[in-house]
């Protein structure tokens, strides 16, 4: 598993809630024991990488993962320092990888996409998460949901959950298609800030190839085409 931004909880759940998370899926008794124990130490530190560890609670309690590795110019000491607008050179590839509202923050996005691409094994899992409306002066950029389709089809990801999210108060939002954003655009049911999330499956290992936007491409239904005239 590849963090690209090492995860931190920022409370906005509370963390015992961590504890029932656990016992619903973690279903082997000395695992969720251990877990639980794990949590608990956690709980009560002051170690100032409190957040980072229980992200890492979290993460091991879904994903039972058998390696992490994290890159974050300012995650914890284990993080690697390195420069995610430039290629890197890794050991190996990995099963997940993950960009928990990193990409945002990365001049160079083209080649951060890449890297996501070329440290993924043929059949893993990309999870993206990144501002799509408001999220003033957070990073560099928004991304709309053109990018993660069109994204998707340049490279035959198998796009598994596209949601739309917003985070106060909480809504969810799963997309089954293109269409759906902009029947919710119209009826005014778009938040003033709001995040997509992108699962991708990456289906064999193909080079990484630049999207061309569904427009130009003459990929969008006409529903699409009307509305990227209309919704400017």
């Amino acid at each position: 598993m590849l963090e690209l931004g090492e995860a931190e909880w920022y409370g906005d759940v509370p963390p015992d809630e961590l504890h029932d998370l656990i016992d619903a899926v973690v279903p082997e008794t000395n695992r969720r024991d251990a877990l639980h124990a794990r949590l608990d130490d956690v709980l009560a530190s002051k170690s100032p990488t409190r957040g980072w560890d229980l992200a890492k609670v979290f993460y091991s309690a879904l994903l039972d993962y058998s390696e992490i590795l994290s890159i974050d110019f300012h995650g914890t000491q284990a993080a690697k320092r390195l420069d995610l607008n430039q290629p890197l050179e890794l050991e190996g590839r990995f099963d997940l990888v993950i960009d928990g509202g990193t990409a945002e923050h990365v001049f160079n996005v083209y080649q951060f996409f890449k890297t996501c691409h070329q440290l993924t094994r043929p059949g893993g899992l990309m999870l993206h998460t990144n501002p799509f409306r408001g999220w003033l002066d957070h990073g560099f950029y928004n991304f709309n949901p053109t990018f993660y389709w069109d994204l998707a089809a340049a490279n035959n990801y198998d796009v598994l959950m596209m949601v739309y999210a917003e985070l106060v108060p909480t809504r969810m939002v799963q997309l089954s298609s293109r269409e759906q954003i902009v029947d919710m655009a119209r009826a005014g049911e778009l938040g003033a800030n709001a995040n997509l999330y992108a699962v991708y499956r990456k289906d064999g290992d193909p080079p990484f190839t630049v999207p061309a936007q569904g427009f130009y491409a003459g990929a969008l239904s006409d529903k699409l085409v009307r509305a990227w005239h209309e919704l400017r």
